[in-house]
């Protein structure tokens, strides 16, 4: 029996009731402690806002400010007393070198009229009537109405503009009344400017591809450039010029047929013997040939078409609405021309232009000569576009100042003139290239 119970015990039925009753033991333990979590039912309470608290001050400051009765806070200036600043004595340095300058009272011009005397004649402006001359074929021209552009000058007088008789503005600027249309300042009519040749038109600087226009009706005789100078007849055209348009007009003074001449153009919109009217456009503003910057050069040429036949163009170009043009002379005591005398304009105190009389400018007893004074005026300097009023006009001969008042009217030429000195002692020049004769 024993042995029985003890080979029951080994067999694998019991062992496996063994394994089936420790499990269930174990389940049943796991199952008491694992009781059910509680349930929690959410239901939304309204809250009352809380109001944050401020700190004291700030309620304070906030129950001031909003209290009518509150005054409003006021700071005392303080006052200081001015000290001005204390005074430096200066002394002048013995080494300064200090330029003697005298004023002198100008002396009228020893003549019975400011005016030169000359035959004006009866009509100034003698009209030819040119015949018109057919356009160039094959250049399509897209270009606003010539008239247009010539009425389009609203500071500018109208031409041709004569309030006197020795007056001659008949042109208009040779560029748009909406481009720049002042000379340079620095290189006028008849002066060398720093290192230049005499001058003998005005510069008018403007961007390349501005339009350039006729200053009056007449014919092309050149529209070209020249890869050397050109003396055809009495024809005169340096290679300095660059593309370069000469237009003879339909008028004469004296007698003496009137050219303009316009250089350095980027392009020529016209050919030789075209027929163009007041403010048409004949080419584009350039810096060809010799030049410094990119500009217009402007000649008036008078009686022959040549270099040494200039006209300073401010007493042909009609001056601005309310302005008058001053011209004048520089003279010593016999009557010579003042070469390169400093022109100054002034008024209020303040200078308002400036300028230098012509250097050689062909005269009386003179062979040779640079620039030619106009016909009528026998002038050696010229200010244009000056507003009317009254000036001081001051000449600088050496170590002279020579003032006079000047009353400038509108619309026509002022003229001035200038006694200085003893008669300047005659120096020979030698002739170079680029001088005239007397003859030319």
């Amino acid at each position: 029996m024993g042995k029985q119970n003890r080979s029951f015990l080994r067999s694998a039925n019991f062992q496996g009731l063994l394994v089936l009753s420790l499990v269930t033991t174990i389940g049943a333990f796991v199952l008491m402690n694992n009781e059910k979590p509680p349930q929690y039912i959410v239901r939304p309470v309204q809250i009352q806002p809380t109001q944050s608290v401020a700190p004291e001050w700030r309620s304070a400051l906030e129950n001031e400010i909003l209290n009518p009765a509150t005054a409003e806070p006021t700071q005392d200036i303080p006052t200081v007393e001015y000290l001005p600043p204390p005074t430096i004595p200066f002394e002048l340095p013995s080494t300064v070198e200090v330029f003697d300058v005298q004023d002198v009272e100008a002396s009228p011009f020893p003549s019975s009229t400011p005016y030169p005397t000359l035959e004006i004649p009866a009509t100034p402006i003698e009209y030819r009537g040119a015949t018109p001359v057919p356009s160039p074929e094959g250049i399509e021209q897209d270009f606003s109405d010539a008239t247009a552009v010539a009425q389009y000058a609203p500071p500018l007088e109208q031409v041709p503009l004569s309030l006197q008789p020795n007056d001659h503005f008949y042109m208009i600027r040779p560029v748009d009344a909406s481009a720049n249309n002042e000379q340079l300042f620095y290189y006028p009519y008849g002066s060398a400017g720093q290192v230049f040749r005499v001058h003998h038109g005005i510069d008018i600087p403007n961007p390349i591809g501005e339009r350039v226009v006729a200053a009056q009706s007449g014919t092309v005789v050149w529209a070209a450039s020249t890869a050397q100078d050109v003396k055809e007849g009495v024809l005169e055209i340096y290679t300095v010029y660059g593309n370069v348009v000469v237009i003879e007009h339909d008028f004469s003074i004296g007698g003496k047929p009137v050219y303009s001449l316009y250089a350095h153009m980027s392009a020529i919109l016209v050919d030789k013997g075209q027929r163009v009217e007041i403010g048409q456009v004949i080419g584009l503003v350039g810096d060809t040939g010799f030049v410094t910057g990119a500009h217009v050069h402007f000649e008036v040429r008078v009686g022959v078409n040549s270099y040494f036949s200039t006209r300073n163009p401010l007493l042909w170009m009609a001056p601005y609405i309310n302005h008058g043009v001053v011209a004048g002379r520089v003279v010593d005591s016999s009557g010579r021309f003042v070469d390169n005398a400093i022109i100054q304009i002034n008024r209020g105190g303040r200078r308002v232009d400036s300028t230098t009389s012509y250097i050689q400018p062909k005269q009386e007893g003179v062979a040779r000569y640079h620039v030619v004074p106009d016909d009528n005026w026998q002038e050696n300097f010229v200010l244009g576009d000056v507003p009317e009023g009254e000036y001081q006009i001051v000449a600088l001969v050496g170590q002279q100042r020579y003032t006079q008042t000047i009353t400038v009217r509108a619309s026509m030429v002022n003229f001035v003139e200038f006694m200085v000195g003893p008669a300047a002692p005659a120096t020979p020049i030698p002739l170079e290239s680029g001088e005239g004769t007397e003859g030319n």
